[in-house]
């Protein structure tokens, strides 16, 4: 009976407090967006290719050598889904634009045969997102007066097409706000650098880390209506116009929903739960005999 009453105290209290919790780690990179951003996370959202696009399939939305579909290899500017994940902590905002192969390469996974095939059209196929090349995501409020459309553009990242407005970053990797300039594809709105947001690209895009992965600091500060936890909106694009006859991936704005933070037991109270619920199970037998 005491060892009953015991653990009812103990339980108690334990209610009473609470199991303490810890935020989630903040994202560690490897290149590999499908598995950085696991979307098993509450932190962690999923743009897919039926919302970011009215037909999913990219080989149906973007032209590219028939030599490269004939062996299965898709182009790199090809967009699968854009991942994006928040940590509260550090104000942190880190995106994952997921392709179907290395991110920039016009040829994909393909070789210097490719290149080669490329060339013979005119197209050329710089490394290191060098000259026109372009990957960027755009972001955008709630619409202010409530209906489920984006506000104006307030910002762009990535590697501008335009390298004279490229930032500090690797392969230019910069944080701008949006130029305004509703004549051009966001790949060609950067306006001023925001210095305090920078972030950085996590890796030069490769056959080993084939991501384009990115963090913006200090997300909540930008504008007031980039709310993390309000919702806001993203496109993304991905192309060049020198690399013919190699189409452009551009998506539709699409809604990110507001992130809660993800957060895990303490390893102590775990284990404090652990040992309750034996114990109680070890009462219980006891009672039945």
């Amino acid at each position: 009976m005491v060892c009953r009453i015991a653990f009812c105290w103990t339980l108690a209290t334990l209610t009473i407090l609470g199991a303490r919790t810890v935020s989630a780690d903040p994202m560690s990179f490897t290149g590999d967006v499908a598995k950085d951003f696991d979307p098993s996370l509450s932190s962690v959202h999923v743009s897919g290719p039926n919302e970011l696009f009215d037909d999913p399939n990219p080989l149906d939305r973007i032209y590219q050598l028939p030599e490269m579909t004939d062996r299965g290899l898709i182009n790199g500017y090809a967009i699968q889904d854009i991942r994006t994940h928040y940590d509260a902590t550090s104000d942190t905002l880190a995106v994952g634009l997921n392709t179907y192969s290395i991110a920039g390469s016009a040829v994909g996974a393909g070789g210097a045969d490719m290149e080669a095939l490329l060339a013979e059209h005119g197209g050329v196929d710089p490394p290191h997102l060098g000259g026109r090349k372009s990957i960027t995501v755009a972001f955008a409020p709630n619409n202010p007066d409530g209906s489920n459309t984006p506000g104006a553009p307030i910002l762009v990242a990535g590697v501008p097409a335009d390298k004279s407005a490229a930032g500090p970053g690797l392969d230019g990797f910069t944080v701008a706000r949006y130029k305004g300039l509703v004549s051009q594809g966001i790949e060609q709105n950067y306006g001023a650098t925001l210095p305090n947001n920078l972030g950085a690209l996590a890796y030069d895009p490769s056959k080993d880390h084939p991501g384009f992965e990115f963090t913006i600091a200090n997300f909540s500060k930008i504008a007031p209506g980039l709310d993390p936890t309000r919702g806001f909106w993203i496109q993304a694009y991905a192309g060049s116009p020198d690399d013919n006859p190699i189409g452009e991936d551009r998506s539709k704005f699409v809604h990110v929903p507001g992130f809660s933070p993800d957060t895990i037991p303490e390893p102590a109270t775990l284990l404090a739960w652990t040992f309750l619920a034996g114990v109680a199970v070890l009462l219980r037998n006891r009672g039945g005999e």
